[in-house]
């Protein structure tokens, strides 16, 4: 009896049997469509002011008492820090002493006036008199009006000691204590008024936001879902964050709606429409000699070929594609790992 050599033999176990090699195998085909794709983002941060007043001292001098926090919601009016009035006191007597001394130079160089020209007028008087007299009394009157300029000015230094609020809202900083000698307009207290609110978010960076400018979100709060209140994206900032990586995104609050308090934590959603991409089973997905590949099928003749395509991401049910196939060509969807380039396929059920 002859014998085969073994290599013969052992390259005739690799090889398909000639009737298995020819029966067509039966897998599950889909068909190819391409469809937009949407990706939705949900992003969080928290509600600001999109204005802020910094509230400072006119001059300097010594904080006695700060009357508010921050979170404290203020009046027009009300007191929120008081200056040391001391020396602002006694250069206001000063100032009034000095009118009052001016206003008796004024009576003075206007009676002098009268009788210069009431000599005058009865030839006793000599006109270089009556000149030198009203001259005295223009520089008294206007001696009495510096004066009474440095009183307004004294007076204004004791008001600006105690610095009120100029209009409603929430005192959002604090830097002034007690003890503290501040300088002239440096900064006490920082004030977000009241009325319009802007959310701000930290949306993940790579993703491209220009077209978001202007359109409409629904922010929600995070400590209460159901609340929830309309808004419209109003800045994107340019650059990242170095520290988070993410971008910041603002979107003012509509006016008309029930504005959520400062720091409150909100989130919301913006969905990106992405290229076109043909989504198939996750199990169609094959490994070709340049990556990933799938294998699609001949219509005419039912064998598969070995097709390279690009994966532009995957989901948790399947694989979209952003390169490689076309609308209408036939993949397998199961079964790919029996299959070789020009295997005769069936569909299961008969259909792809």
């Amino acid at each position: 009896m002859s014998r085969l050599p073994a290599a013969a033999v052992l390259l005739s176990g690799l090889m398909p049997l000639p009737g298995l090699a020819d029966a067509p195998l039966v897998v599950r085909i889909v068909t190819a469509q391409v469809q937009p794709t949407v990706t939705t983002y949900a992003i969080s941060g928290t509600v600001t002011a999109p204005d802020s007043v910094a509230i400072s001292a006119r001059d300097g001098g010594r904080v006695i008492t700060v009357g508010v926090q921050v979170g404290d919601h203020i009046a027009p009016g009300q007191i929120l820090v008081q200056l040391d009035p001391t020396q602002a006191n006694a250069a206001a007597r000063a100032a009034e002493a000095q009118l009052a001394a001016a206003d008796a130079g004024l009576r003075q160089a206007r009676q002098a006036r009268d009788r210069a020209a009431g000599l005058a007028e009865r030839g006793a008087g000599t006109v270089a008199g009556l000149d030198a007299a009203t001259e005295a009394l223009l520089a008294a009157q206007s001696a009495r009006d510096q004066a009474l300029a440095q009183v307004s000015k004294a007076r204004q230094a004791v008001d600006d000691t105690v610095i009120r609020a100029g209009a409603a809202g929430i005192i959002t900083g604090r830097t002034a204590e007690p003890g503290q000698i501040v300088a002239a307009a440096q900064g006490l207290l920082t004030l977000a008024p009241d009325g319009a609110r802007e959310a701000v978010f930290h949306a993940p960076d790579g993703v491209d936001l220009r077209e978001f400018i202007g359109r409409r979100v629904v922010i929600r709060s995070l400590d209460a879902p159901f609340l929830s209140v309309g808004g419209a994206v109003s800045e994107i900032s340019p650059l990242a964050d170095s520290a988070s990586g993410t971008v910041e995104v603002k979107a003012r609050i509509d006016a008309d709606a029930a504005q959520p308090g400062l720091g409150v934590p909100v989130m919301s959603e913006i969905d990106l429409r992405n290229d076109p991409v043909v989504s198939l089973p996750w199990t169609a997905l094959a490994a070709g000699p340049s990556g990933a590949a799938v294998w699609t099928v001949d219509p005419a003749t039912q064998k598969v070929a070995l097709t390279p395509v690009t994966v532009a991401r995957y989901t948790a049910d399947t694989i979209e594609l952003s390169r490689g196939l076309v609308a209408g060509q036939l993949v397998v969807a199961d079964g790919s790992h029996l299959l070789y380039p020009g295997r005769q396929v069936v569909a299961a059920g008969g259909k792809p």
